[in-house]
């Protein structure tokens, strides 16, 4: 971050000494291509890695509610001035908003994340059911979890039933609330993770809850993982997780009572298999703030993927006819061996100096 407020001519001198920590660390050859160093030792380049470090810094800032520069705006006429001047660099706040706009991040707002929503003497105890604990899923009939599931719903029938599932595929994210009067589904932004999109159908089907007479309530939802967050509290918690224990604990004193049951997925239960169904295909765009485990993982996914096309355009690259694609290598305990097989994949060894350099360094 301090770094990007430095003159082109500046940072190409940090380039010289990255590149030279690279070589030392792969063993390879100083003749190697600087584009092969980034791939062999699967590191960004440097202006890539500082885009990353402003945008997430950025963006954590964003999350923390009151944070000194959350509400930096440059004033028209700064902006007038540099537009003006376009050789003077912008502020902190305006370079990284420049580096979201190719993202498609530029237009979120980040859900902030209150670690002290709860004193330690209010924090809510959540738990859940887990009927089908000592059968395997892969070795049991799904008739076998029907009946279980059924039986179920006898001890508890005087329960509402709400059945929760969230859904991620190609270019859609969406989460859907089956209860016994109504079917709620709702599209989220496409940066969100399907862990996201279950909580928040859980979250949705406490709005569904809130106006009803009905005080016993039982959701049933498929994702174990989204149950255990909610049940393990601690202040690194989703900030979804967060609002969804917050608004419990209101209902809760409102005289409400929750159960939360785990339930497998793709077995024939009715309400589980309509809330994926309305999930996946999900139209009603729902404006909600992004959490910020999501965003960066958007924004770092977009950036490896600027990353890929420009190591797509070395065609002429030794290195790019044996790995195409940007990914980690298998570990090599041995050095020795890893060093040879480094200088082997980039195509510059001992061999290839001394054609390139006339003779042969000393080893």
């Amino acid at each position: 971050m301090v770094y990007g407020s430095a003159r082109p001519t500046v940072l190409r001198r940090l380039d010289t000494i990255h590149h030279s920590g690279l070589r030392i660390c792969t063993g390879a050859f100083r003749t190697s291509p600087v584009e092969s160093l980034y791939i062999i030792s699967h590191q960004l380049p440097l202006d890539l890695r500082r885009q990353k470090i402003s945008a997430l810094y950025f963006f954590r800032a964003q999350s923390v509610p009151k944070h000194p520069i959350s509400q930096l705006k440059l004033p028209v006429s700064f902006r007038r001035l540099y537009a003006a001047r376009p050789s003077h660099i912008l502020t902190f706040c305006e370079r990284a908003k420049m580096l979201l706009h190719d993202s498609g991040l530029n237009n979120v707002s980040v859900q902030f994340s209150d670690f002290f929503t709860f004193p330690p003497w209010e924090i809510p105890q959540f738990s859940f059911l887990n009927p089908f604990s000592g059968f395997d899923k892969s070795s049991t009939a799904p008739v076998t979890f029907l009946q279980l599931f059924h039986f179920q719903r006898y001890q508890y029938s005087s329960f509402v039933p709400i059945f929760t599932d969230g859904s991620k595929s190609d270019g859609h994210v969406g989460c859907g609330v089956v209860s016994p009067s109504d079917t709620l589904s709702y599209r989220l932004h496409n940066c969100c993770s399907v862990f996201t999109a279950e909580l928040v159908a859980i979250f949705c089907a406490f709005q569904e809850i809130s106006p009803s007479s009905q005080r016993n309530v039982i959701i049933y939802t498929d994702s174990m993982s989204a149950l255990e967050t909610l049940s393990h509290y601690d202040t690194q918690m989703h900030p979804v997780g967060l609002e969804i224990l917050s608004v419990l604990l209101g209902l809760r004193n409102k005289g409400f009572y929750f159960i939360f049951c785990w339930v497998p997925s793709h077995v024939g239960i009715s309400g589980n298999e309509t809330a994926d169904t309305i999930a996946k295909f999900a139209s009603a765009f729902l404006p909600r703030a992004l959490p910020y485990p999501d965003i960066k993982k958007s924004f770092v996914s977009h950036l490896f993927s600027v990353w890929q096309q420009t190591w797509s355009l070395q065609s002429n690259n030794k290195l790019h006819s044996v790995k195409p694609l940007i990914g980690l290598w298998p570990i090599l305990p041995i050095r020795e061996v890893d060093v040879k097989l480094t200088r082997l994949r980039i195509g510059h060894t001992y061999k290839n100096l001394f054609w390139i350099l006339g003779y042969i360094i000393d080893k």
